[in-house]
């Protein structure tokens, strides 16, 4: 009877830890379109949207080892008359963030997992596909922030396509395609455009291996 009471409150909780968050997105709130943890946090300016197309998770995303970013708050800031896009469900992980500029767009494709203390950054657009597996402590940015020698040096859209898996530690820079089913290695700094299926790592980028798949 205690176990079935704890069930009982567990799922109360997280309706209206859901009903809370789901606030902010354009599907109705009895609907959940955002669920997560009590740590999550949306923070939206006037004019910015969240458009769900099934359901976004936020927190407690283990690996199958266990838990890499328990405890660290999800977050999502929206910018005035940013919008993030979510094509179906996704999930990001506990401690990971995503910031969207004013008037700048985050989409993120069906099946997409991006795990623990994460960073995804736009300015402009950041665009990821479906089904892919994004590693902990990867950064995703369009934008470098700042001028060099008084130049701007411009923002540039970022492109993930499908099926893609990026290792722990990875950044991906302004103005890359990545294409579909590649892999970028932990750890790896990616400046170039990646083809489909391709095996990248190493600073810049580089291509190790060609038609390349992984489960």
């Amino acid at each position: 009877m205690t176990s079935r009471l704890s069930r009982i409150g567990r799922s109360i909780r997280k309706a209206l830890v859901g009903a809370w968050l789901s606030r902010h997105a354009t599907r109705p709130i009895w609907q959940l379109p955002v669920v997560g943890n009590l740590r999550a946090r949306i923070v939206r300016a006037p004019g910015a949207r969240i458009e769900v197309g099934r359901r976004l998770y936020l927190g407690d995303a283990p690996t199958y080892v266990g838990f890499v970013a328990r405890g660290m708050v999800t977050a999502i800031e929206l910018q005035r008359d940013a919008e993030l896009i979510v094509e179906g469900g996704a999930r990001l992980g506990d401690g990971t963030k995503i910031l969207v500029g004013p008037g700048a767009a985050v989409t993120i494709g069906d099946d997409t997992h991006i795990d623990g203390d994460a960073r995804v950054i736009s300015a402009v657009r950041v665009s990821i596909g479906s089904g892919c597996a994004i590693a902990w402590d990867v950064l995703i940015m369009d934008t470098d922030f700042h001028r060099v020698d008084g130049r701007d040096s411009g923002d540039a859209q970022v492109t993930v396509g499908d099926g893609v898996w990026i290792g722990a530690g990875a950044k991906i820079l302004k103005g890359v395609t990545v294409g579909d089913g590649a892999i970028i290695a932990a750890g790896a700094v990616v400046t170039r455009d990646v083809p489909a299926r391709a095996l990248v790592a190493e600073n810049r980028g580089r291509v190790i291996r060609e038609d390349v798949t992984w489960e």
